[in-house]
């Protein structure tokens, strides 16, 4: 896997999204690249803030628990 391909893929990763094959190509990939794995913390430093955004009350019910099983 090429730095182009972990990329488009992180969303999903974070999202849970992808294959069992497909997670360990990102896993491998986010282990052995510090810039892919600076751009996977962000994402998930980002998803943690909209959480943390989504609980105050500010966001509708669904988002909230979508959020909540993504993210924990």
């Amino acid at each position: 896997m090429n730095c182009g391909d972990c990329l488009e893929q992180l969303t999903p990763y974070l999202d849970r999204e992808l294959t069992d094959a497909e997670l360990v190509q990102v896993r491998r990939h986010l282990q052995d690249c510090p810039p892919c794995d600076d751009r996977y913390q962000l994402q998930v430093h980002l998803k943690r803030l909209v959480k943390v955004c989504c609980d105050r009350g500010g966001a509708p019910e669904h988002l909230r628990s979508k959020l909540k099983h993504i993210l924990f």
